[in-house]
């Protein structure tokens, strides 16, 4: 048992926490924004060992508590994480800064892979490097809805949820935020009434059936400061303001983009049934463009959402790459800014849990609606052969999906043959 040396105190024996700089934050986020290949949870966890491990910012509790926030929001959830981060310790101002930086290395990445697959789009080496990248993807996709089935869909109604979001994004067209707020509904209703009828026949068994709360692990958010959203929003207002003076293609981009990312509950993969259908559907962007930049997407650092930026450069140049850009990433953000706290707050709370549970086989139904979309596009046994074995490979194996990404395209790119009439 732990004693006390005399003449001290529990609190000397407490280590004392670092304090990051705005400068320590930016630095993390643009390093994170850097090495974050892979999406989701793997660069959550990179995340993690650099903040808590590493830097010693937060606790291991905080930061779970910091991840479990961070999922429950739209947009990416490594972005969500650091914001979350920078709005612990220096506000609205703080959560801007860690974002921005985490996106900014892929938005270059993305912008000079556009500009280069512009240049050469019609080269036969680059087609068939492509049309593998995006089979792998659909392996992607699909080993991540599996893997999310398994881990997040236990109940007999999630699963009904599960399904009727597929339904809806396929057959009914809706966006992802649609199928979340349904999702959300059904969890509410549905978890809360069947814990309801366990309860009423605990009480007629002779149970007690008193309600036990959940214990809120961590140390909470600091209490809100001063400063208000202004930090946040004013970027985004600015992005609207430009793309409304310009009108034409950058307002389109900017209301559609700003609505997907209001909807973009379970990262860029959840946003692609949708996002297909409106540009692929109404001629803006052809099949292929449109599997290219998903593969883009997840090819570069950061989140899948910086999709939105290799659409905008095809579509309007690098004014269309920043106005998609900060389109699809203003409502994540202030979402996270303004929701934050309180979810970080009530998130043990059961009503929130129980939204949660309806939200994520909701998710888990777009993003298989995400790979069937996808599948749809393959063209040939050799992309099918791709698709299967990435999927094969991520389900059994620990391995980065965009090693996986990378194999699949060189794969289809020696398998073409296209390289010997270019060597001869």
């Amino acid at each position: 048992m732990d004693t006390l040396v005399p003449g001290t105190t529990w609190a000397d024996r407490v280590k004392p926490r670092a304090q990051p700089s705005v400068q320590d934050l930016l630095r993390f986020g643009l390093w994170m924004g850097v090495v974050g290949f892979g999406g989701g949870l793997s660069v959550v966890a990179t995340v993690r060992d650099g903040a808590v491990h590493r830097r010693g910012w937060v606790t291991e509790r905080e930061f779970d508590n910091t991840a479990t926030v961070a999922q429950m929001l739209p947009g990416g959830a490594a972005a969500n994480a650091l914001a979350l981060l920078g709005l612990r310790f220096f506000g609205a101002g703080g959560a801007l800064a860690a974002y921005a930086a985490f996106i900014l290395p892929g938005f270059v990445a993305t912008v000079t892979l556009a500009v280069l697959y512009g240049s050469v789009s019609g080269s036969a080496p680059l087609a068939a490097l492509f049309s593998g990248f995006s089979a792998a993807v659909v392996g992607i996709v699909g080993a991540i809805t599996l893997q999310m089935v398994n881990s997040s869909v236990g109940r007999f109604w999630q699963m009904g949820i599960a399904a009727m979001a597929l339904a809806m994004s396929l057959a009914g067209g809706a966006s992802s935020g649609e199928i979340a707020l349904v999702g959300i509904g059904a969890g509410l209703v549905l978890d809360l009434g069947t814990k309801r009828a366990r309860l009423a026949r605990s009480r007629r068994g002779g149970g007690r059936g008193r309600e036990v709360a959940l214990p809120d692990e961590g140390e909470p958010f600091p209490p809100p400061d001063r400063g208000t959203l202004q930090a946040v929003v004013a970027p985004a207002l600015a992005a609207a303001l430009l793309s409304a003076l310009a009108g034409g293609t950058l307002l389109s981009l900017a209301l559609l983009f700003l609505r997907t990312g209001l909807g973009a509950y379970g990262g860029g993969f959840a946003i692609v049934p949708h996002l297909k259908a409106t540009l692929v559907g109404s001629g803006a962007l052809t099949e292929r463009e449109f599997a290219d930049a998903v593969a883009i997407g997840k090819i570069t650092p950061g989140p899948v959402l910086l999709v939105a930026t290799f659409i905008g450069y095809v579509k309007s140049g690098i004014a269309g790459a920043i106005v998609s850009t900060a389109a699809i990433f203003a409502a994540p953000l202030v979402l996270t800014v303004a929701l934050g706290r309180w979810l970080a707050r009530y998130r043990s709370r059961r009503m929130v849990r129980a939204a949660l549970r309806g939200l994520t086989p909701a998710v888990v139904g777009t993003i298989a609606a995400a790979a069937i979309t996808l599948a749809s596009g393959l063209s040939g046994p050799r992309e099918i052969a791709i698709a299967a074995a990435v999927g094969l490979t991520l389900t059994r194996f620990r391995v980065n999906p965009t090693l996986m990404l990378a194999l699949g395209g060189v794969a289809n790119l020696l398998a073409s043959g296209v390289l010997r009439g270019v060597v001869r």
